[in-house]
């Protein structure tokens, strides 16, 4: 099997890294300042999902997240990673929960900030709707209708400001994103996440939320209360699980760890320090 790419940060050591996953269209780059909080306890490494592989799969290979999950393990594997802490951010939380599901010798304890907890008939009806009508589920068409490239990095940044979703997001933080989710190709700047492959990574959302409410991994889990990803009456429910400490932050959304790095930080070394 080919190797899969990866990125660190730290001096590796005889000691387990840390495992740092990435969101869906926002490379690890993007989060540089809670990088730098883990590396300073440990080296990081954060595994490269497939929409950032070189040459870039189709889109349309990819079916469920349980393939980006079976990715994750099949890495760890080929990096001898074993009981190791990893720190998450929305599908990057959610494909390391579900390899620990299915391997739980590879994580002993995970931050899951702001995963991806979609109710299950919004995930049967990314399953049975035809390709067309898919195109037109909001986030999916939000997702196709960004540019796919600008004249500079900074053109990147001006359009990148305007939007809703970026407006808690300070110009430093939203740089780092810029910088790591832009690349320049022939004398133009490319989204180095495809558009395409973000709104498929939405069409083939997967429904997970039996096992957070039973999971018997220690979590650490992190919601801004404006997020339009895990709903309060799912929320409430997961509180429920005696294994899973649930951390609320009244004035973000669901790119918190952006928008809020300073906070995530303070909430999440404790956890991360107590397993490691």
């Amino acid at each position: 099997m080919k190797p899969f790419p990866y990125k660190t940060w730290g001096e590796a050591t005889d000691q387990m890294p840390v495992y740092f996953a990435h969101a869906n269209a926002y490379p690890p780059d993007s989060y540089q300042p809670i990088i730098d909080a883990l590396s300073s306890k440990r080296q990081v490494v954060s595994y490269l999902q497939r929409p950032l592989w070189q040459p870039t799969p189709e889109p349309e290979t990819l079916h469920s997240w349980h393939q980006l999950a079976d990715d994750v393990i099949a890495f760890f594997d080929q990096n001898k990673l074993k009981n190791v802490v990893a720190v998450g951010h929305s599908l990057g939380s959610v494909t390391a929960f579900m390899a620990a599901q299915k391997r739980p010798d590879l994580i002993k304890a995970l931050v899951m900030i702001e995963p991806v907890c979609l109710p299950w008939f919004f995930c049967w009806l990314t399953r049975v709707f035809p390709r067309t009508v898919k195109k037109r589920v909001s986030i999916i068409e939000k997702a196709l209708r960004r540019p796919n490239r600008f004249e500079s990095k900074q053109a990147a940044f001006d359009f990148h400001r305007k939007p809703r979703a970026f407006k808690r997001i300070n110009d430093e933080n939203l740089m780092h994103y810029i910088n790591a989710g832009v690349s320049e190709r022939a004398g133009e700047f490319h989204l180095s996440y495809p558009r395409e492959w973000e709104a498929r990574v939405y069409a083939t959302a997967t429904y997970f939320r039996g096992q957070l409410k039973t999971s018997q991994l220690p979590v650490l889990g992190m919601r801004g209360s404006h997020t339009d990803t895990i709903d309060l009456r799912f929320w409430q429910q997961w509180q429920q699980n005696p294994n899973h400490q649930l951390l609320d932050f009244p004035n973000n959304g669901h790119l918190l760890p952006l928008e809020n790095p300073e906070e995530v930080i303070t909430a999440m070394m404790p956890f991360v320090e107590q397993h490691l």
